[in-house]
């Protein structure tokens, strides 16, 4: 990682978001996200995800990117594009929560906060994204205060073990996915109904994660045309915090893969510069989703249930949680 070179992109992103106008006040998308194992009766490793997103459509994006002379690969002219901010928190512990002493062989316990900065761009025949973040790991994250807030209001068990936490680390990585649209599509199921198949890459450098992923989401339903999936918190399916407004009310149902060459894991691997807790992780990690999408002309909300393959050598179980997304056009 070469930190003086992604501060550079970090500050020509940021120029380049000060210097665009949204299209239209009509089009920006806001967008919650919360992915929580609560909603699967769980309490253990990626435990809680929160993101807020906001997505502007932007005119002659990529011309505008060309006039800064900022170029990426692959990014056409007459592409439509999307500009996104993001503000997020995560919060990862081990099995046993109640435990005051260090659990070596299971995972550390750890809080994340961040802001990220990204743009897509689309055509008919793809939908590419570039995501930069920078955020912060450890007690500076506040995630025990957080999650045992959290805990007490719900009648759950406090977590004990975050005297064990990783410590304070300020992160950064670049990420990107490439997403082929309407690989299939099919009108054989009625006037009314439609299936996709939509395949992926992603990649992401970074001292928070380094991996290499690929998968597939197929959906069935109404209105696919006006968006790509619900959004997720990063690592998972590469889908979409946009979507167009629909003049009545649309649904689609959904299921993907995803898989994922893990080159280096902080919240696994342990700090970067400092001694920490870690644990032998996996080098493969797998995320099986399904869900369903219901959208109209101002809101979209998505539910969706993720099982995750085991991340590291001595994990007893593979984990699951659930995700749920409210977005509104405005």
């Amino acid at each position: 990682m070469h930190h003086p070179r992604l501060l550079y992109l970090l500050t020509l992103t940021t120029c380049f978001f000060t210097s665009i106008q949204p299209a239209s006040a009509s089009d920006g998308v806001l967008n919650l996200l919360v992915e929580n194992d609560v909603f699967v009766n769980t309490d253990r490793h990626y435990t809680s995800g929160v993101m807020l997103n906001y997505v502007s459509n932007i005119d002659e994006g990529p011309k505008r990117l060309r006039a800064m002379g900022i170029r990426f690969p692959g990014i056409e002219p007459n592409d439509k594009m999307h500009v996104a901010l993001s503000t997020g928190h995560e919060i990862y512990t081990p099995t046993d929560i109640l435990a005051t002493e260090l659990l070596e062989e299971d995972r550390p316990y750890a809080g994340y906060v961040y802001l990220a900065a990204g743009f897509t761009t689309e055509n008919p025949d793809e939908i590419e994204t570039w995501r930069l973040s920078l955020g912060l790991v450890g007690p500076g994250a506040r995630a025990e205060i957080i999650q045992n807030a959290l805990h007490r209001k719900i009648g759950s068990d406090e977590a004990l073990g975050w005297d064990n936490q990783l410590k304070n680390e300020f992160v950064l990585s670049v990420a990107y996915e490439k997403k082929w649209l309407r690989l299939a599509r099919s009108g054989t199921f009625g006037k009314y109904l439609q299936v996709d198949l939509l395949p992926h890459v992603s990649a992401s450098v970074g001292t928070p994660l380094t991996y290499l992923g690929a998968g597939g989401m197929v959906r069935f339903g109404q209105g696919l045309d006006h968006d790509y999936g619900p959004p997720r918190v990063r690592p998972s399916l590469p889908v979409s915090q946009y979507y167009d407004r629909i003049r009545g009310p649309s649904w689609y149902f959904f299921a993907g893969i995803d898989g994922r060459f893990i080159a280096h894991n902080l919240f696994l691997d342990g700090n970067n510069f400092r001694r920490s807790h870690s644990v032998d992780r996996r080098y493969w990690v797998g995320d099986l989703q399904a869900g369903v999408v219901w959208n109209n002309s101002k809101f979209r909300v998505a539910y969706s249930y993720i099982y995750r393959s085991r991340e590291y050598k001595n994990q007893e179980e593979n984990d699951l949680f659930g995700s749920l997304s409210i977005s509104a056009h405005f």
